[in-house]
Protein backbone atom coordinates (compact mmCIF):
# COMPACT_ATOMS: atom_id res chain seq x y z
CA UNK A 1 0.00 0.00 0.00
CA UNK A 2 2.96 2.33 -0.33
CA UNK A 3 2.24 4.73 -3.23
CA UNK A 4 5.89 5.59 -4.05
CA UNK A 5 6.96 2.05 -4.95
CA UNK A 6 7.77 1.65 -8.63
CA UNK A 7 7.81 -2.01 -9.70
CA UNK A 8 9.85 -1.09 -12.80
CA UNK A 9 12.85 0.11 -10.80
CA UNK A 10 15.15 -1.95 -8.61
CA UNK A 11 17.47 -0.34 -6.09
CA UNK A 12 20.40 -2.37 -4.81
CA UNK A 13 22.61 -1.41 -1.86
CA UNK A 14 26.34 -2.14 -1.64
CA UNK A 15 27.26 -1.01 1.86
CA UNK A 16 27.75 -4.58 3.14
CA UNK A 17 30.37 -5.11 0.43
CA UNK A 18 32.23 -2.03 1.63
CA UNK A 19 31.45 -0.18 -1.60
CA UNK A 20 29.83 3.11 -2.38
CA UNK A 21 27.16 3.15 -5.07
CA UNK A 22 29.62 5.09 -7.23
CA UNK A 23 32.27 2.36 -6.97
CA UNK A 24 29.73 -0.39 -7.66
CA UNK A 25 28.39 1.57 -10.65
CA UNK A 26 31.92 1.88 -12.10
CA UNK A 27 32.51 -1.85 -11.63
CA UNK A 28 29.22 -2.85 -13.28
CA UNK A 29 29.87 -0.58 -16.25
CA UNK A 30 33.41 -1.91 -16.76
CA UNK A 31 32.38 -5.54 -16.17
CA UNK A 32 29.11 -5.76 -18.15
CA UNK A 33 28.56 -2.30 -19.71
CA UNK A 34 25.56 -1.82 -17.42
CA UNK A 35 24.26 1.74 -17.27
CA UNK A 36 22.27 2.60 -14.16
CA UNK A 37 19.56 5.21 -13.81
CA UNK A 38 20.61 6.71 -10.49
CA UNK A 39 23.69 6.21 -8.33
CA UNK A 40 23.96 7.23 -4.71
CA UNK A 41 26.43 6.97 -1.88
CA UNK A 42 25.23 3.46 -0.93
CA UNK A 43 23.03 2.22 -3.76
CA UNK A 44 22.21 2.10 -7.45
CA UNK A 45 18.78 2.17 -9.09
CA UNK A 46 18.18 0.23 -12.30
CA UNK A 47 15.13 0.82 -14.55
CA UNK A 48 13.22 -1.91 -16.33
CA UNK A 49 11.54 -0.51 -19.43
CA UNK A 50 9.60 -2.01 -22.34
CA UNK A 51 12.99 -2.22 -24.11
CA UNK A 52 14.57 -4.33 -21.37
CA UNK A 53 15.10 -7.88 -22.58
CA UNK A 54 16.24 -11.13 -20.97
CA UNK A 55 19.85 -10.49 -22.08
CA UNK A 56 19.89 -7.17 -20.17
CA UNK A 57 18.60 -8.82 -17.01
CA UNK A 58 21.11 -11.67 -17.35
CA UNK A 59 23.98 -9.15 -17.73
CA UNK A 60 22.80 -7.32 -14.62
CA UNK A 61 22.61 -10.54 -12.60
CA UNK A 62 26.06 -11.63 -13.85
CA UNK A 63 27.51 -8.21 -13.08
CA UNK A 64 26.12 -8.30 -9.52
CA UNK A 65 27.50 -11.84 -9.03
CA UNK A 66 30.93 -10.74 -10.31
CA UNK A 67 30.87 -7.66 -8.11
CA UNK A 68 29.86 -9.66 -5.03
CA UNK A 69 32.54 -12.30 -5.54
CA UNK A 70 35.20 -9.65 -6.22
CA UNK A 71 34.55 -7.54 -3.15
CA UNK A 72 33.01 -9.68 -0.42
CA UNK A 73 36.40 -11.21 0.45
CA UNK A 74 38.67 -8.42 -0.72
CA UNK A 75 37.50 -5.54 1.40
CA UNK A 76 35.11 -4.31 3.97
CA UNK A 77 35.46 -0.58 4.43
CA UNK A 78 35.99 0.53 7.96
CA UNK A 79 33.09 2.85 8.76
CA UNK A 80 32.49 3.99 5.18
CA UNK A 81 32.09 7.76 5.33
CA UNK A 82 29.87 7.83 2.26
CA UNK A 83 26.91 7.20 4.54
CA UNK A 84 27.42 10.61 6.07
CA UNK A 85 26.33 12.49 2.94
CA UNK A 86 23.22 14.42 3.94
CA UNK A 87 21.17 17.19 2.35
CA UNK A 88 21.87 20.68 3.61
CA UNK A 89 19.66 23.71 3.94
CA UNK A 90 22.01 26.65 4.35
CA UNK A 91 21.77 27.88 0.75
CA UNK A 92 22.45 31.60 0.55
CA UNK A 93 22.32 33.37 -2.83
CA UNK A 94 24.43 36.54 -2.90
CA UNK A 95 24.22 37.23 -6.65
CA UNK A 96 21.90 36.04 -9.37
CA UNK A 97 23.46 33.38 -11.59
CA UNK A 98 23.56 36.01 -14.36
CA UNK A 99 25.40 38.52 -12.16
CA UNK A 100 27.84 35.80 -11.11
CA UNK A 101 28.41 34.75 -14.72
CA UNK A 102 29.51 38.26 -15.68
CA UNK A 103 31.40 39.02 -12.45
CA UNK A 104 35.18 39.15 -12.28
CA UNK A 105 36.44 35.79 -11.00
CA UNK A 106 39.55 34.23 -9.52
CA UNK A 107 40.66 30.79 -8.42
CA UNK A 108 41.29 30.08 -4.73
CA UNK A 109 42.38 27.06 -2.76
CA UNK A 110 39.35 25.00 -1.79
CA UNK A 111 40.08 25.61 1.91
CA UNK A 112 39.90 29.37 1.34
CA UNK A 113 36.60 29.24 -0.57
CA UNK A 114 34.20 28.99 2.40
CA UNK A 115 32.23 32.20 2.77
CA UNK A 116 33.06 33.33 -0.78
CA UNK A 117 30.64 33.56 -3.72
CA UNK A 118 30.76 30.56 -6.03
CA UNK A 119 31.65 31.40 -9.62
CA UNK A 120 30.93 28.05 -11.25
CA UNK A 121 28.29 25.33 -11.44
CA UNK A 122 29.42 22.29 -9.45
CA UNK A 123 27.71 18.92 -9.92
CA UNK A 124 28.77 15.56 -8.55
CA UNK A 125 27.94 12.86 -11.07
CA UNK A 126 26.07 10.69 -10.71
CA UNK A 127 23.38 11.92 -10.31
CA UNK A 128 24.43 15.22 -11.96
CA UNK A 129 22.37 17.57 -9.80
CA UNK A 130 24.11 20.88 -8.96
CA UNK A 131 25.27 21.25 -5.38
CA UNK A 132 26.58 24.80 -5.83
CA UNK A 133 25.65 27.32 -8.48
CA UNK A 134 27.16 30.64 -9.53
CA UNK A 135 26.15 33.37 -7.11
CA UNK A 136 25.72 31.08 -4.11
CA UNK A 137 27.69 31.60 -0.91
CA UNK A 138 30.01 28.61 -0.46
CA UNK A 139 29.12 26.96 2.84
CA UNK A 140 31.27 24.54 4.76
CA UNK A 141 28.45 22.00 4.63
CA UNK A 142 28.10 22.16 0.82
CA UNK A 143 31.85 21.99 0.34
CA UNK A 144 32.14 19.00 2.68
CA UNK A 145 29.31 17.32 0.75
CA UNK A 146 31.24 17.75 -2.51
CA UNK A 147 34.52 16.55 -1.02
CA UNK A 148 32.84 13.48 0.50
CA UNK A 149 31.05 12.68 -2.76
CA UNK A 150 34.40 12.92 -4.57
CA UNK A 151 36.01 10.63 -1.96
CA UNK A 152 33.20 8.10 -2.48
CA UNK A 153 33.89 7.96 -6.20
CA UNK A 154 31.64 10.63 -7.71
CA UNK A 155 32.93 12.58 -10.69
CA UNK A 156 32.61 16.32 -10.18
CA UNK A 157 31.60 18.19 -13.31
CA UNK A 158 31.13 21.86 -14.06
CA UNK A 159 34.08 22.98 -12.02
CA UNK A 160 37.29 24.07 -13.69
CA UNK A 161 39.22 21.82 -11.27
CA UNK A 162 37.61 18.35 -11.16
CA UNK A 163 40.00 17.36 -8.34
CA UNK A 164 38.41 20.06 -6.15
CA UNK A 165 41.72 21.39 -4.91
CA UNK A 166 40.58 24.84 -6.00
CA UNK A 167 37.34 26.65 -6.83
CA UNK A 168 36.51 29.67 -8.95
CA UNK A 169 34.91 32.44 -6.92
CA UNK A 170 33.37 35.78 -7.83
CA UNK A 171 35.74 38.57 -6.95
CA UNK A 172 33.21 41.19 -5.82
Amino acid sequence: NFPAIDPLRVTLGFYDLGLSGYEADDFLFKDQRIVSELTGSHSITFPFTPGTCKEHVNRLVLGIKNLSSSFVVNRKKQGMKCGELKPFNDINMQLTPREAFFAKKRRVNVKESIGKICGELICPYPPGIPVMIPGELISEEALNFLLQAKACGATVSGTSDPDLSSLVICDV
